[in-house]
């Protein structure tokens, strides 16, 4: 019997990442908050974004060593109770999720009045229906959620990056004097506004345990968002008051429309609205998608109710903890104007700021030898004063409403750990001195043979278990659990046994049943992840894993001829590939393999003896010549072919050769004689995320099982960019 495994998928690569956050710093801010800022700092509107933005940037170095020291759900809220304690760690996980709530908030308001650019509504009205309606897709759940934020981002810095250079060119200086129209205090106050646009920080740090290679992605990912959003911000502030006067500037919700006009008329009004409505729409919806971390984090440490973070059965979506933030985030839409939920999301932000410098402090302090970052501060501890510092200098500019706000809900998270949390903290935390370690997952290092196996369905994976016995000296069968963007993986993972359905508990007892019962090393793992392709490619890196045995998948009739999952296979493992199109026979008696003496089909004469021997089967190589090949190369192969036969000595093995123009046609004609036709495809350049055309028409058309054999091999290093 195997021992069955759970893990979590690392699904963010470096422009994943980079997207989530840009997209959360600048989605609905750019939009929204120029003209609040304009209206109260003037050109100077700027210089607020910048200090806003180097506050962040010297917080970003902490969130990044704490990112990569402890990859966990939950982000800050992980963090900050795991160094400075339970009280702490519970006020900021429900700061946190109420900061993301006043952005949603936020940014429901801006699409609103983007709305109005086209079409007369009350916003009220439309930025309550957008709320429900987004609150609705997230509660059924949208797995192509995530890559719709990608591609808004892309457009968003591409729209944003001509607004600013062509603006930039045509901006007049004279319209920035005076640059500091309302003094010097109007540029603190104005950063302490705008500072919510930079709340994506914590965001990113809520997703650290999904990014692969988190030591370079992390901090490159990281640190360029942030820069990336300080110039955009910038950039546009600079843009827009260089192309229109003060006074316009200051009556409108909408400058960038207005300079949008200016740039290229009604053309540039319609491009700038859509991408104004889009951004808002992304900011709205990321915060409801990521409204189940914060609960999820809390409750797995008992200071929330289990009930909160439930999996939708059908769903499988954290249903409560979306119904939840998407009521509180449409009931602040009655009581606050745009301004007022910028300032509460931003008090929330400065506590989050300072606590997290802190905690690195405290890291570092104590020196814990568990505690093993794969990215240092390089400039401890100075970014942590500077980002101390910085966010409470901000403090004073937000109000009393805002302070008050702040001080109630450190009240409110103080009762709530004293009556729900403090007799059930299982963990212990930095100020003690101890830290909880984070297991990691080491990559095995072995020359058997280890051939890993996706499995889907347990009438059809019976097969793709005997090709794998067949080839390997180890087998990994891999379950992989997709779960919808608004799910955490580890949410997903907590809740498994629970909602296990009938489907994996068959196929557990599949993969047991027919592995063979001599392989000591025989592995079941079950992955939780966003996307079933990178589940598949990461988990056979993880396992060394020589060879993925999978079925040729379609998943509908849009979909690429076998299955999106294994085109993405296709193109980025860097494991051999065996793909059964149809279903082996019991008694399998006869296999042919096509060969033409190149490398490819040589390695799969390989795997079809192997596959023979395992089942006491007869092999015969099939080999096509046409009637124009040099007839020197045709006997040179037809001699290596009998030479082959005559040195086995362990299973039965014999040839057929054919001349005629089209070898496919042969092989299809063959295959009608034989229990399973081996391919080799090739690998070319510029192929390797599709199969060949004479293996896609085997496989395709014949009436007998096809296993098509794709070897991995690396390309060279000029044409790595090319993989």
């Amino acid at each position: 019997m195997s021992k069955t495994q759970e893990r979590l998928g690392k699904n963010l690569g470096f422009f994943a990442v980079y997207a989530i956050g840009t997209g959360t710093m600048i989605g609905a801010g750019i939009f929204v908050l120029p003209g609040i800022a304009i209206s109260t700092a003037g050109p100077a509107a700027a210089l607020s974004f910048l200090i806003g933005g180097l506050i962040t940037l010297a917080t970003m170095f902490s969130v990044m060593e704490l990112a990569t020291g402890m990859p966990q759900a939950g982000g800050s809220y992980y963090f900050i109770s795991r160094s400075l304690g339970p009280i702490l760690g519970t006020i900021v996980g429900l700061g946190a999720w109420l900061s993301l709530i006043f952005k949603g908030s936020f940014a429901l308001v801006g699409l609103a009045e983007y709305f109005q650019v086209f079409f007369s509504a009350p916003i009220l009205i439309v930025a309550f229906f957008a709320g429900v309606l987004m609150l609705i897709l997230n509660y059924r759940g949208s797995k192509k959620s995530g890559n719709l934020q990608n591609f808004i981002v892309g457009g968003l810095l591409v729209i944003l990056f001509i607004f600013i250079v062509r603006g930039g060119m045509l901006a007049s200086s004279e319209k920035l004097v005076p640059f500091m129209p309302y003094g010097v205090s109007s540029v603190f106050q104005t950063t302490g506004i705008i500072f919510i646009s930079y709340l994506g920080v914590t965001q990113l740090a809520a997703i650290s345990e999904e990014v692969k290679n988190p030591e370079k992605n992390i901090p490159r990912a990281f640190l360029l968002s942030v820069v990336t959003v300080i110039i955009i911000y910038v950039g546009v502030i600079i843009a827009v008051n260089g192309l229109l006067e003060l006074d316009t500037l200051v009556s409108s919700n909408t400058p960038l429309v207005l300079a949008a006009e200016q740039l290229y008329g009604q053309i540039g009004i319609f491009i700038i609205t859509i991408a104004g409505f889009l951004a808002t729409i992304s900011t709205a919806n990321a915060a409801i998608m990521s409204s189940s971390r914060f609960p999820f984090a809390m409750a797995r440490d008992k200071l929330m109710p289990a009930s909160l973070i439930q999996i939708h059965k059908k769903h499988e979506t954290p249903s409560r903890a979306i119904i939840l933030t998407g009521v509180i985030m449409l009931g602040l839409l009655l009581f606050f104007d745009v301004e007022q939920l910028a300032k509460l999301g931003s008090t929330l932000n400065v506590l989050i700021f300072v606590l997290i410098n802190i905690s690195v402090m405290i890291f570092r302090k104590n020196r814990n030898k568990n505690y093993k970052p794969s990215f240092k501060d390089p400039f401890f501890p100075v970014t942590q004063i500077i980002g101390i510092v910085g966010s409470l200098m901000l403090l004073p500019s937000l109000g009393m409403i805002s302070f008050a706000f702040t001080v109630l809900v450190i009240a409110i998270g103080t009762a709530w750990y004293i009556l729900l949390g403090r007799n059930k903290i299982q963990f212990d935390y930095a100020m003690k001195e101890v830290i909880k370690e984070t297991p990691m997952i080491t990559k095995k290092k072995t020359d058997d043979r280890r051939i890993l196996v996706p499995l889907a369905n347990p009438e059809h994976q019976k097969d793709l278990l005997i090709l794998a016995d067949a080839l390997g000296d180890a087998v990994i069968g891999l379950n992989v659990v997709e779960v919808p963007s608004q799910t955490s993986l580890r949410a997903a993972k907590e809740k498994y046994k629970d909602i296990q359905s009938a489907s994996s508990k068959a196929l557990e007892k599949t993969f047991n049943d027919w592995v063979g019962i001599n392989k000591e090393s025989q592995k079941y793992v079950v992955v939780f992840d966003h996307l079933v392709s990178n589940a598949v490619i990461d988990q056979a890196n993880i396992e060394n894993a020589n060879m993925i045995v999978m079925g040729w998948r379609k998943e509908s009739l849009l979909q690429f001829p076998m299955g999106r999952i294994t085109k993405d296979i296709l193109a980025q493992s860097k494991s051999h590939l065996a793909i059964l199109n149809g279903s082996i026979k019991e008694d399998l008696n006869k296999i042919t393999v096509g060969y033409n003496g190149k490398i490819n089909s040589k390695f799969a004469l390989e795997m079809a003896k192997r596959i023979a021997m395992y089942k006491g089967a007869k092999l015969t190589i099939l080999h096509v010549v046409t009637p124009e090949e040099d007839n020197v190369l045709k006997e040179n192969v037809i001699k290596e072919i009998k030479k082959m036969c005559e040195d086995e000595k362990v299973i039965e093995m014999d040839y057929v050769i054919h001349e005629k123009f089209s070898a496919v046609d042969v092989m299809l004609e063959e295959s009608k004689n034989t229990d399973l036709m081996v391919v080799g495809d090739s690998n070319k350049m510029f192929r390797k995320s599709n199969i060949s055309k004479t293996a896609h028409r085997i496989a395709n058309h014949s009436v007998n099982p096809v296993l098509i054999v794709k070897r991995y091999e690396p390309s060279a290093k000029y044409l790595k960019y090319f993989e």
